[in-house]
């Protein structure tokens, strides 16, 4: 048990905006793409805006874009696609809505590419000393 006010996440959130993508699952064999942009990353999940519901427990694809990084830290203008799987974890509000202004959307990473990991941790590394 945590104590009240403690953060229960293991990995640590940054604030960053970043172009995501994710593949929604519709039906059996369908999905529909999803251009989006996050809120914060950690090495373990995102959490980012929809304006559509999206169901706690669902699995996605998503493509995060990174800036590549210089050596003292600073973006350019080229970007690297991270890819991974993901569950929902968490949607606020927690049921769809009728006309929500947005769904905030927490995923946990299920799965990432082979080198990706690494990318990620460099990434929020950097934004953790210098912010995004």
């Amino acid at each position: 048990m945590t104590e009240q006010g403690s953060e229960r996440r293991g990995a640590r959130r940054v604030e960053a905006r970043l172009s995501l993508r994710i593949d929604v699952p519709e039906g059996e064999d369908s999905s529909r793409t999803a251009n989006l942009e996050t809120i914060n990353i950690s090495t373990s999940g995102a959490y980012f805006e929809s304006d559509r519901f999206l169901a706690p427990m669902t699995k996605l694809a998503l493509q995060l874009e990174l800036p590549v990084l210089a050596a003292d830290g600073s973006s350019g203008t080229e970007y690297e696609l991270v890819a991974c799987e993901g569950l929902i974890v968490r949607t606020t509000p927690e049921e769809e809505q009728a006309d929500p202004a947005k769904y905030e959307v927490a995923v946990f990473f299920t799965h990432l590419e082979a080198g990706a990991a690494s990318v990620l941790e460099r990434h929020v590394a950097t934004f953790m000393q210098h912010g995004d």
